[in-house]
């Protein structure tokens, strides 16, 4: 093999190599996450249900999440940061963010040991100046999830 074959050998070998790793890496996010879908219940539970339009819906992410398309015409803020971060970056965001503009907080997730059942803070702000803040336990049902419970921690 001669040292142009070699050097044209190598020169696609390199690209062609990370253009594989980048899609298989992309590949590996287009699967809903338990987490994207007790997501997807909680906010079906809080707006279709509702039949309520936000403006915004803010979802608590930790690093290395990742971000689902949860739609409903929202405009959807992330808010990832570390959990020893994450009090600051928060309020830096709600301190900026325009109080008239209403939201959908969805918080933490937190499952039992058996993986069937989660836990979730929402907080849901209508523009009004009234927060509803809730703690919402979800059973996995079959490959779905459905909201159990929801309980008001102040508003309503």
């Amino acid at each position: 093999m001669s040292r142009m074959e070699k050097r044209i050998l190598r020169t696609g070998i390199v690209p062609a190599t990370f253009i594989v790793l980048v899609a298989v890496s992309a590949c590996a996010g287009w699967g809903e996450s338990e987490s994207d879908a007790v997501r997807r219940a909680v906010i079906a539970h809080e707006l279709d249900e509702r039949d309520v339009q936000v403006d915004e819906l803010i979802i608590r992410l930790s690093p290395g999440e990742f971000r689902a398309d949860f739609g409903h015409e929202s405009r959807i803020v992330w808010l990832v940061s570390p959990l020893y971060q994450r009090q600051y970056r928060e309020g830096e965001y709600f301190g900026v963010r325009d109080p008239d503009r209403s939201y959908l907080f969805v918080q933490d997730i937190t499952y039992d040991n058996s993986g069937i059942q989660a836990k979730v803070g929402v907080v849901l702000y209508l523009g009004s100046g009234e927060l509803i803040t809730k703690e919402m336990t979800l059973h996995k049902k079959d490959d779905s999830w459905e909201v159990g419970s929801a309980r008001v921690l102040n508003g309503e």
